[in-house]
């Protein structure tokens, strides 16, 4: 493996540009160290924008912006219309997206390439020589990594820290992904939908990308596209985590979980890619002992309440695969009449005291039409709401009882919460200018 260029100033900039053969040739023999990167973070430069590029001297220039801001680091690569730029070292960790440019997951060590476009593209995506090194850049790195476009490559904007468009509102996931793609089979790039640009659009994927930040954070600490979990999480109808991930040892292995509404993921480390469901592993049946057992507990204890294989409640809350239970039991009494009930993730399980075997759900209550089970279903909705902080409103957006063809359990992990676009250049698109609500919770199919 070659060694790299030197490097000179501070932050430590190599400040040489590479034609397409000689990046070709750079990154084939290029020597990462014991650690090589796991991940590219794509960005736009913003300023200086194209017309204000001048090649060396806007180079000297940022790095002299660096070393202002205390900078030991800088982005690893600017592609630009008159070349492909080298900065910091690829076999150095790199200052350039906040908590995407390195960290520890799953107690395995990362870090990631920056790769700067020159320009400023929330209206218009990038294209020409800027473009072309790009796809170069990005299509070769996942090529010498072995790591696929959409494992590889991520935006800055994908980092909870990042409070901005970058690399541009223009650019989207599906664009770059599938032309990275292309460019790594050498076939053609699907052509892109006429009206406006990306598939969503940017202002319906700035819309989702904080929806799904902010609903993944409610009861765990966030969401990672890059994250195999997350990733077959949303691709498999998950729902949302009801509490934070963790690891466990059994039998001398490793194994990382996160609890979800519809069933608990967990993987053997360092096999992240190999995700598997619990419910699955258990096969109907719960074990006394062993990795399931481990699995289950931990599920429970992690979303708020603690698992009891020997109680009714439990037992009907795993035949019907209900997710874990998100909160302690407790009771309330109406009309002289003592209830029992615990908020499982995707319903409410209740019983009457002392008849602890005679479990029914909340959900089978949507229907009602007696006064005596309206009365029950509502009391039992307002306790499902105070368990998990927030007001029942019988007469709120969030509430349809009963949907023709199927029964909505829209039980709330938080309070209903605002998003309100931020009115910055960097992050707000005009037609999102606004507050809109949401509410965590899960809706599903009695």
């Amino acid at each position: 493996m070659a060694r790299d260029f030197p490097t000179s100033g501070w932050p430590p900039m190599i400040g040489r540009s590479l034609s397409v053969s000689e990046w070709n040739d750079y990154i084939a023999q290029y020597d990462f160290g014991p650690v090589a990167p796991s991940r590219l973070v794509l960005h736009h430069t913003f300023i200086p924008n194209l017309s204000q590029w001048r090649g060396l001297a806007s180079m000297r220039g940022m790095q002299d912006y660096y070393r202002q801001l205390g900078w030991s680091a800088a982005p690893h690569i600017y592609v630009a219309p008159d070349g492909i730029w080298l900065f910091t070292p690829m076999s150095q960790v790199g200052i350039h997206a906040g908590s995407g440019n390195s960290g520890v997951t799953n107690g395995v060590w990362w870090y990631s390439i920056g790769l700067e476009m020159v320009g400023h593209y929330d209206a218009v995506r990038p294209s020409g020589k800027v473009w072309e090194y790009a796809r170069v850049v990005m299509s070769s790195i996942s090529k010498r990594l072995k790591i696929a476009p959409r494992q590889l490559i991520s935006f800055h904007r994908d980092y909870p820290d990042a409070f901005k468009s970058c690399p541009g509102w223009a650019v989207t996931h599906d664009w770059v992904w599938g032309e990275v793609e292309a460019f790594v089979n050498n076939s053609t790039p699907a052509p892109q939908p006429p009206g406006e640009i990306g598939t969503p659009p940017p202002a319906i994927e700035l819309l989702n990308e904080r929806l799904m930040m902010e609903s993944f954070s409610q009861r765990g600490t966030g969401y990672f596209p890059e994250w195999s979990s997350h990733q077959y999480a949303l691709g498999n109808q998950m729902g949302m985590p009801t509490g934070n991930g963790g690891t466990i040892e059994d039998n001398d292995t490793t194994y990382g979980y996160q609890p979800f509404a519809r069933d608990t993921l967990f993987w053997e480390v360092p096999k992240w890619g190999e995700v598997q469901r619990l419910y699955d592993l258990l096969g109907g049946s719960i074990p006394p002992s062993g990795l399931g057992r481990a699995l289950l507990d931990a599920s429970f204890r992690a979303s708020g309440s603690t698992f009891h294989p020997e109680w009714y409640a439990h037992q009907y809350a795993f035949s019907a695969k209900l997710g874990p239970a998100v909160a302690e039991p407790s009771s309330f009494r109406l009309d002289g009449t003592q209830y029992g009930y615990q908020v499982f993730a995707q319903d409410t399980l209740y019983w009457q005291v002392p008849q602890w075997a005679d479990i029914r759900q909340l959900s089978h209550l949507a229907s009602a039409s007696k006064q005596g089970d309206i009365a029950l279903r509502e009391a039992l909705l307002r306790a499902t709401y105070q368990d998990m902080g927030t007001t029942y409103h019988p007469n709120g957006p969030f509430i349809s009882w009963p949907v023709p063809g199927i029964s909505v359990r829209p039980f709330p992990m938080r309070t209903a919460s605002a998003l309100k676009a931020q009115p910055t250049r960097s992050r707000c698109m005009p037609s999102i200018r606004c507050i809109t609500w949401y509410h965590v919770g899960v809706m599903s199919a009695a």
